[in-house]
C-alpha cells in the first residue's frame, strides 16, 4: 500500500505544528522557571533581614568538641533556643535564668556543670541565664562541660 502525497504533507504539517507547540512550551516554562528562580532569590534577601547566622560550639569536657557552624536562627533568639537546633537539652528554669543540666545526654555529674561563653575579643562567661542571651548575626557562643577546680 502506497501512501498518497497529501498523507505526507498532512504528516510534515502534524509535525510543523507539534514542534512548534513543543518549541512554544518549552519557551513558556523556561520563562516560567526564570521568574520563579527571580522570586526565590528576592525572598532569600528578605529573609536575610528576619534571619542571623551563629556559629556554636559544644565542648563535652572529654576532649570531643563540636562545632555548629553557620546555624541560621531568628534574628535576635536566645542562645538556649539556638542551641536546641544543634542539640538536644534539658534544662532547668531559675529566677536568674535557665541552667542547662544535659547537653545530648551528657551532664548530671554532681561536681560538673555546663558553662556557656561568647567570644568578644576572647572569650567571656556569660553572665545571665542562656534563655535571656540574644544572639545577633555573627556572634559565637560555647558550651563547656566542666567542674570546681
Amino acid at each position: 500500500m502506497l501512501i498518497s502525497d497529501s498523507s505526507y504533507k498532512w504528516a510534515a504539517a502534524l509535525l510543523l505544528c507539534t514542534t512548534i507547540a513543543a518549541g512554544a512550551g518549552a519557551v513558556y516554562l523556561n520563562n516560567r522557571v526564570n521568574t520563579l528562580e527571580a522570586d526565590y532569590q528576592r525572598a532569600l534577601g528578605e529573609l536575610e533581614s528576619f534571619t542571623a547566622t551563629v556559629d556554636i560550639m559544644i565542648d563535652y569536657g572529654n576532649g570531643t568538641v563540636a562545632w555548629f557552624n553557620g546555624t541560621m536562627i531568628g534574628a535576635g533568639e536566645s542562645l538556649l533556643n539556638a542551641t536546641r537546633r544543634v542539640a538536644e537539652l534539658d534544662y532547668t528554669v531559675f529566677e536568674f535564668g535557665a541552667f542547662v543540666d544535659t547537653v545530648n545526654g551528657v551532664g548530671g555529674e554532681t561536681d560538673k556543670y555546663w558553662l556557656w561563653s561568647y567570644y568578644d575579643d576572647g572569650w567571656q562567661t556569660g553572665s545571665v541565664g542562656a534563655d535571656q542571651w540574644r544572639l545577633h548575626d555573627g556572634d559565637a557562643a560555647a558550651w563547656t562541660y566542666t567542674g570546681f577546680s
